[in-house]
């Protein structure tokens, strides 16, 4: 079981992967079409969306070691269920540009402060 304390964590980096999925598939710059990304940003969620899939495993596996292999599904079954809030919804649609930059900007340092917390707390 985790600890209640980072449940809402991973969801959240759900979210934060699903928003990056939509702008390296393009849909974003669809969408907001005024939205001006520099390199270093798009660098940076680029490789936040590359790494939160190492960090998502590392992250389930040592809380599967910590504590029992339900609390890393658990771990899993959030972040898909971040995922799948934020494509049901459409969540890109509650965005503006100026968000959705500094999502883009904020995203490694979250991904990574994210799954430090829940692999340290969970």
């Amino acid at each position: 079981m985790l600890n209640p304390i980072v449940i809402p964590i991973m969801p959240i980096l759900g979210i934060i992967t699903a928003n990056i999925n939509e702008l390296i598939r393009g849909e974003s710059s669809a969408r907001l079409p005024q939205l001006q990304l520099g390199v270093k940003t798009f660098n940076a969620a680029v490789a936040a969306f590359s790494i939160v899939w190492f960090a998502l495993l590392i992250t389930a596996i040592d809380v599967s070691n910590a504590n029992s292999v339900i609390a890393g599904i658990e771990v899993m079954g959030l972040f898909l269920a971040g995922i799948a809030i934020y494509t049901i919804s459409n969540g890109g649609k509650y965005f503006g540009a100026t968000t959705q930059l500094w999502v883009y900007r904020l995203a490694l340092p979250l991904v990574l402060s994210g799954s430090f917390l829940v692999g340290q707390f969970g």
